[in-house]
């Protein structure tokens, strides 16, 4: 449960931060490097989840 919801606010975080790096570059590309460390922090755990049971 806790690993889709931090698979889906990473997701968001990372899409909001590509389109506002067309606007705004530095504060899109931080956006965008949490929402992809978000993405695959919870992409990890959640195949290291499904793995172990």
């Amino acid at each position: 449960m806790m690993g889709m919801l931090k698979f889906f606010i990473g997701l968001v975080l990372f899409m909001t931060g590509v389109y506002l790096s067309i606007h705004w570059i530095l504060i899109g590309s931080i956006l965008a490097v949490l929402g992809g460390a978000i993405l695959g922090n919870s992409t990890y755990s959640l195949a290291k989840k499904k793995r172990s049971s």
